[in-house]
């Protein structure tokens, strides 16, 4: 045969149960090696991934999972899965036009890019609580695998969310040319986390706090 076909069809197998079959198979067969899996248990992307790992060489995908019940492996998920690990697998592609795939597609078939999509998703490199914001401030690799330019994506600092830290706020200031005591740093620092229990304040809105035109 040219290629063997293999399928989680219920998506039902864990990851250990994929490496063996396929070993299994690679052992038995020269030829190529497909494998389908469903993401009924979410499971998919790393059923994938042990399927490479034990011989596989194809992969079936869809643009945002879209398949049966569940769905099968999402693009982008599995694009994140191996760059992570084998950049040399996607290096041929252009992956600052994967969000706008997504878009594209999700636009098509009348769904939203969800959430939690690796890559693509609108919070895919948005911070916001404290402690994340101050290290990616000083480090973006410590709460990011991967530089979001790559994909065409710009990193998202939310300053004006409840769950903001003064690091964050110190940084925006800086950006306005403003110089903060740090009295003034914590007590704008806590007026901002009272206002966006209301709701997340615009830059503008966080901004003209800063600057003092708006009344603490």
């Amino acid at each position: 045969p040219q290629r063997v076909g293999l399928a989680d069809t219920v998506g039902i197998a864990t990851p250990n149960q994929v490496f063996e079959l396929v070993s299994m198979v690679r052992k038995a067969v020269d030829c190529d090696i497909e494998f389908h899996a469903h993401n009924d248990t979410g499971c998919a992307i790393a059923n994938a991934f042990a399927a490479l790992e034990a011989g596989a060489t194809h992969i079936d995908t869809t643009v945002l999972g879209i398949g049966e019940r569940n769905g099968i492996v999402p693009l982008s998920g599995m694009i994140a899965r191996l760059l992570s690990v084998r950049p040399d697998l996607v290096a041929p592609y252009r992956l600052e036009i994967l969000p706008e795939l997504d878009r594209m597609v999700a636009g098509m078939v009348g769904i939203e890019v969800p959430f939690n999509a690796s890559i693509t998703s609108e919070t895919a490199f948005h911070h916001k609580a404290g402690m994340h914001t101050n290290a990616v401030l000083r480090d973006p690799s410590t709460y990011e695998i991967f530089d979001p330019a790559r994909f065409g994506r710009e990193r998202t600092v939310m300053t004006g969310h409840r769950l903001t830290g003064r690091h964050a706020i110190a940084h925006r200031a800086t950006t306005l040319g403003l110089t903060l005591s740090d009295h003034e740093l914590r007590s704008l620092t806590n007026e901002v986390k009272r206002r966006a229990d209301a709701g997340p304040l615009s830059n503008d809105e966080l901004d003209d706090l800063l600057r003092g035109s708006v009344p603490a």
